[in-house]
């Protein structure tokens, strides 16, 4: 579909999500979610390589619930954070808030919810992410990232591809993972709520201008501490 369709239907998916402010709670919840996220795919023996590229990774967007249904026209829609590392002390930023949506049209039923990792290993991908309203797979490029018996390989290559590599659970009738024409949309609100002041993403996540320390707990799982 051609972006003068796309977006006013992610504008309407985005709106019409169970995942809006009033049903999520507040920005706290999207942020302690985020943590279990990452939790539950460190732990999980699949994604075994994720915690090696978290340790080289340059920032991070994860959704705790992507929310995806379908009746001939499909769609997703989330909240999610995004956060930036630095790579000379291994410090996480604190988390600035995303809006997330897709959309597909389509013989398909059913629903679904997803939960997304997406480690940024790049500089040019990371600040392609902080653009306005990016489509993942345009600016930046993305893979999935490698399972199974590609965990070692991964894990040890110093010659990483692509800009993004993307892991996610998934329940429900739809299986698997599709990122690619997901869009992220800044949620300046909700970084206003969290942090109590005006932020932007990159005010958050790069100058450091603003803090909470509810988020310590997401910034020490993505060191893979418990």
């Amino acid at each position: 579909m051609t972006g003068r369709f796309i977006a006013p239907l992610l504008a309407a998916i985005v709106l019409a999500a169970p995942l809006s402010r009033a049903a999520a709670g507040d920005e706290q919840r999207v942020v302690d979610e985020a943590a279990d996220t990452v939790f539950e795919l460190l732990s999980d023996p699949h994604f075994g390589n994720l915690r090696g590229l978290l340790e080289r990774a340059r920032g991070v967007v994860i959704v705790p619930r992507l929310a995806k249904a379908g009746l001939i026209l499909g769609g997703e829609a989330g909240r999610g954070v995004i956060l930036a590392r630095d790579p000379d002390t291994g410090e996480w930023s604190h988390p600035a808030f995303l809006d997330i949506g897709s959309a597909s049209i389509g013989f398909q039923i059913g629903a679904s919810e997803t939960r997304i990792v997406l480690v940024v290993v790049t500089g040019p991908g990371l600040e392609a992410m902080l653009r306005e309203n990016i489509e993942v797979g345009a600016e930046a490029s993305v893979a999935a990232g490698p399972v199974g018996a590609e965990v070692e390989a991964a894990t040890t290559s110093t010659e990483l591809t692509e800009d993004i590599y993307a892991y996610g659970a998934s329940e429900g009738l739809f299986l698997g993972v599709a990122i690619e024409g997901t869009v992220l949309i800044p949620d300046q609100d909700a970084n206003m709520a969290y942090y109590g002041q005006p932020a932007t993403t990159r005010e958050v996540i790069q100058a450091g201008e603003v803090w909470n320390t509810g988020a310590d707990i997401l910034r020490a799982a993505l060191k893979g501490e418990t």
